[in-house]
């Protein structure tokens, strides 16, 4: 009878164990136990996951065999992937190997640069041995319109690299910046309604193909117009009016003075909420002339009329170049015809600057190149101002005019001379800007109200730091230097700042997340490899051996009594 009960026992505790495991699997929860709060989605990414009303497909091109940094990254995606496919059905993704069944791997490679894939080259060394693994870490996004039965596909990017990075950095860098990729991405594919930007194409400023590969990277997100402040020279009101229509200004280089009518129209832009960027350059250096035959150019100070209307903002331009130990190299040409070769020098008067990783512009963006910078200094008035960019501890300012060889980058450099401080040279200014013709007569009319609203304006000492270097006539990516093959985040830098401009903060603060990875340290696993692998398999044999040892003996103990 008491076995019988037991059985009864033993078959109820089961039945209830099954329904209480059947009732949790409907259920789900989830706790972050991270630190970091790595598995937590943002507010903006549950808003747009939970916003998306159509079916969309994430093909991501991460599958097959891929190494061990790039499993790590896959494995990321993969749980941020399915934490926002909770929040919407309509959000499915899948892994695809670009590889798998391809005969002609190399006409496969060649057909992924063509469509903006470019994969990536991940040389593995141990053991004396090199094993080379072409992998592509990108994922497209895939949505068809049931209405009109057009597709749309977004190419997105997963691999974050900034210059100096080692593998494991680089993989850190990316997997921080998985939940910002992926969001954007999907801000993109559904973007309907964009702002716009006025280009100023007077004033002799950046042409349409320097700023190429920056002005295409915004069209996803904005409508680009080319705008001249000469378009009406008799009408200076109309101008006005034109440029109030859009909510940025995007001023690149310019070298042609402007004249008063056309400071008023900057001036009550900036009073009716607008937002603009400048990128100036206060002191004039002909870099045709110093990369030429002759390698020398004299460096003079210009001014194109709009020093007293930043000065009124709360910023100052000084007429002066700082140049920096911590700067980025130049090629030269040494020897003559064919014993010419060429090698990288520092070059000083092309300092890398450091963003300001506090604030959501600068934040995971690497070093930027400003080439032959302007300090700034900020003056005290009612707007806030926010440092965007600094040369490091070690730099050096020169006042114009004196003459700038290329013979200095060959000569050895005296790092006790670099005794200055960091000095600014970008800034960011928000606020209510006080009127530059406040208490003065305006050189036309303007109806409006002359009340002034909140606006935020980005000034950066280096009118080219937005220009991209020419292949045979053909942009390169903005940053990419041809010449050393080193690519810097100007790029990144600059799409960051037009956001933030544009009022996008909440997608940029998702740049801002942390995410703390461990890694191994490879040196030392090498150093000590035979005695990590007799640990690794011998202490799990000690500690079974043991348990079987203490229940052999409780169990003899217990039949004895």
């Amino acid at each position: 009878m008491m076995q019988r009960l037991d059985v009864y026992r033993l078959l109820a505790a089961a039945g209830c164990i099954l329904l209480l495991m059947q009732g949790l699997s409907f259920i789900n929860l989830e706790w972050d136990l991270t630190l970091d709060k790595r598995y937590t989605l943002s507010e903006n990414t549950v808003e747009v996951a939970q916003s998306i009303e159509q079916p969309i497909l994430i093909d991501v091109m991460l599958g097959g065999n891929l190494p061990a940094n790039y499993q790590r990254l896959r494995t990321e995606l993969t749980i941020l992937l399915k934490q926002i496919s909770a929040q919407n059905d309509f959000i499915q993704y899948n892994f695809v190997d670009p590889f798998e069944g391809v005969e002609n791997k190399t006409g496969l490679i060649e057909e992924l640069y063509r469509y903006g894939l470019a994969p990536e080259v991940e040389i593995d060394q141990e053991s004396q041995s090199t094993e080379q693994t072409i992998v592509v870490p990108w994922m497209i996004l895939n949505v068809q319109d049931d209405s009109t039965l057009e597709s749309k596909s977004i190419r997105v990017s997963l691999l974050q690299k900034n210059l100096g990075d080692t593998a494991e950095q680089r993989i850190e860098q990316s997997i921080q910046q998985l939940e910002y990729n992926v969001t954007d991405g999907l801000h993109r594919l559904f973007l309907k309604e964009k702002k716009s930007i006025a280009v100023i194409s007077s004033h002799n400023g950046s042409s349409d193909v320097q700023l190429a590969s920056l002005l295409q990277s915004l069209v996803p997100y904005y409508r680009l117009a080319s705008f001249d402040l000469k378009a009406f020279p008799a009408q200076p009101s109309k101008t006005l009016e034109n440029l109030s229509r859009f909510d940025l200004l995007f001023v690149a280089n310019p070298t042609e003075e402007f004249t008063t009518e056309e400071k008023f129209m900057l001036d009550q832009y900036t009073q009716q909420g607008g937002n603009s960027l400048f990128m100036i350059d206060p002191v004039n250096i002909a870099q045709d002339s110093l990369f030429s035959i002759k390698g020398d150019a004299i460096a003079f100070p210009i001014d194109i009329g709009l020093e007293e209307l930043f000065f009124k903002y709360g910023a100052r331009l000084n007429r002066d170049i700082i140049t920096d130990l911590f700067s980025a190299p130049i090629v030269i040409a040494q020897g003559e015809n064919a014993s010419s070769e060429y090698r990288p020098y520092p070059w000083v008067y092309h300092p890398l600057v450091e963003p300001n990783t506090a604030h959501p512009i600068g934040s995971a963006v690497g070093n930027v190149l400003q080439q032959f910078v302007s300090s700034i200094d900020t003056l005290k008035n009612p707007t806030k101002k926010t440092v965007l960019l600094s040369t490091s501890n070690r730099s050096k300012g020169k006042k114009p005019p004196f003459l700038i060889s290329l013979e200095e980058a060959t000569k050895p450099v005296k790092p006790s001379t670099f005794d200055e401080n960091s000095r600014i040279t970008g800034v960011l200014l928000e606020g209510e800007f006080h009127s530059l013709f406040e208490n003065r007569i305006a050189p036309f009319s303007w109806d409006k109200a002359t009340k002034s609203l909140p606006a935020k304006m980005a000034i950066f000492s280096d009118g080219n730091m937005a220009e991209n270097q020419l292949d045979k006539g053909n942009p390169l990516e903005l940053g990419y230097d041809k010449w050393t093959n080193n690519l810097y985040a100007n790029k990144q830098l600059l799409q960051n700042t037009v956001h933030y401009l544009m009022g996008e903060n909440n997608r940029l603060i998702l740049r801002s997340k942390e995410i703390r990875l461990a890694f191994l340290d490879k040196m030392l696993v090498n150093n000590q490899k035979e005695q990590i692998q007799t640990v690794i398999f011998a202490l799990p044999l000690a500690l079974l051996a043991l348990t079987g040892l203490f229940f052999s003996l409780m169990r003899r103990r217990l039949y004895r009594q």
